[in-house]
């Protein structure tokens, strides 16, 4: 779509996230020249030199914030949300997840990632740090068309349909799956890094040390190193990826990627909740980058992700992920900021560990640098890109809105909204959503697509699913579902 030469949204609560906390500028404005930041503060100081703006948002009763980041996703699984959840990781991907999988073609993960990114965006979140098999035909036929920013890379990893028979024995590598997929990798980076001035960016991704041998790993480093790239991979993911390390390498995944030289700034570890305290602190002491996403776990691992006991190690990048909808059931950044803020203060016994204004940064400036995208959005200042959004504050379950003693408005986002709050969402400085509407897709057609693609994956994969008489496939046969 069209960006609009000049913006200036004024009257609006900023929350800016400059400086060390979110920034607040009671009655601010903010204005933006062909989709870059060029002005920031108070209206009336800002108004008088843009009141000509060729678009202008009366941001009156909103508050006016840098775009969500949503550090680790997988939107092309949306399709399969509620068939995979309540269960261990090792069921949920060997026994869940695996009977609907290969029936999942391109067309069906289109269908899936436009569903998870229309949710996503109808919430806030304007950059996607995606990692998935196929990313090519998203980037074409999602992320380009729809508007929004992603981080994304192609997963690497050695497993073919025979490789898991058992995940009590060694998974069987195929060399020449993995040779496919590290070209088709390069392929991705070659083809889309850089695409749109920028909107969208390139990483890599190896699947997880249980997925490949050494060689291969450490062959994908080298590989984003010499490109410059930061690499993006799941880290003690669960009981499935440390019974497959024990059996491989006789020790953890943390252990193992240390001995390799595989800790440092390059790397993004999500999850990393099958861990101990001082492998959660050497991570931090490394400067590895975190992606946590505690909703996800929480659902199918019944753990809580050691995030708060990241950040008081002195890590030094982290963010939050909606990670994908079988397992938790959303990709709504405001619902993954509550949870990340609740569970870790349960895991700490600590009310004051993940407060509201931590939390809210971890969710747009400290998650767009954890993607490496910090120079470019993650706060309101000139020079930024416009990714922004805005959420009315005149929402029963908003209100009241109060600046004494302090603003409340960073709580009552990380507490009480839903979503339905967003009415306007930019990214690149183009207007993508609307007084809620999203204006770059037809939702009910995206949703008709994702419904008649869900139903045929799980039809095809339901027989399957039953035979291997996992907890939620006897839950089934009980009928309680």
């Amino acid at each position: 779509m069209e960006r609009p030469e000049s913006i200036l949204i004024k009257n609006g609560l900023l929350l800016t996230m400059q400086g060390e906390g979110v920034g607040s500028i009671p009655d601010g404005a903010v204005a933006i020249q062909d989709g870059e930041i060029v002005a920031v503060g108070k209206t009336h100081r800002v108004e008088p030199q843009h009141r000509d703006a060729e678009v202008v948002i009366d941001a009156q009763g909103k508050a006016v914030l840098p775009g969500f980041v949503d550090g680790h996703i997988h939107t092309g699984l949306s399709i399969l949300r509620g068939l995979a959840q309540d269960v261990p990781e090792i069921e949920w991907m060997l026994k869940t997840l695996a009977p609907f999988t290969p029936h999942i073609e391109a067309r069906h993960q289109v269908a899936g990632s436009r569903l998870g990114v229309l949710e996503a965006l109808k919430a806030g979140t304007t950059t996607f740090g995606e990692i998935g098999g196929n990313m090519a035909p998203l980037v074409e036929q999602v992320f380009l068309p729809m508007g929004v920013r992603a981080n994304v890379a192609n997963t690497i990893n050695q497993i073919g349909p025979d490789s898991r028979p058992d995940p009590h024995k060694p998974y069987v590598f195929y060399e020449d799956v993995g040779e496919e997929k590290l070209r088709r990798a390069l392929e991705l980076v070659d083809r889309f890094d850089g695409a749109d001035g920028g909107r969208i960016t390139v990483m890599f991704a190896p699947h997880g040390a249980d997925m490949m041998d050494t060689s291969l790993l450490l062959r994908v480093r080298e590989e984003a190193l010499s490109r410059g790239k930061l690499i993006h991979i799941h880290v003690a993911q669960g009981g499935r990826e440390e019974i497959q390390m024990r059996l491989r390498y006789g020790k953890t995944t943390v252990q193992y990627l240390d001995e390799l030289g595989y800790l440092d700034g390059h790397l993004i570890a999500a999850h990393c909740h099958q861990t101990t305290d001082q492998e959660v602190q050497l991570l931090a002491k490394k400067g590895v980058r975190y992606a946590s996403c505690p909703a996800s776990i929480a659902g199918i691992d019944g753990i809580t992700p050691p995030l708060g006991l990241y950040l008081a190690s002195g890590g030094p990048h982290a963010t939050l992920g909606s990670d994908q909808a079988p397992g938790n059931g959303h990709h709504n950044m405001l619902v993954e900021m509550k949870v990340a803020a609740l569970l870790n203060k349960t895991r700490h016994r600590d009310p004051t560990v993940l407060p509201a204004w931590k939390t809210l940064r971890l969710a747009t400036v400290e998650g767009a640098r954890t993607l490496g995208l910090g120079d470019r959005v993650g706060s309101l200042e000139p020079g930024k890109r416009a990714d922004i959004v805005l959420l009315d504050l005149k929402k029963p379950h908003m209100a009241p809105l109060v600046l004494e003693p302090f603003c409340n408005v960073a709580p009552n986002i990380v507490y009480s909204a839903r979503g339905d709050e967003v009415t306007h969402v930019l990214v690149d400085g183009r207007l993508l959503v609307e007084e809620g509407v999203v204006k770059t897709v037809d939702e009910g057609r995206v949703v008709e697509e994702a419904q008649r693609a869900g139903a045929e994956v799980a039809g095809r994969g339901a027989q399957a699913f039953l035979e291997g008489d996992g907890w939620l496939a006897r839950e089934a046969k009980r009928g309680l579902y």
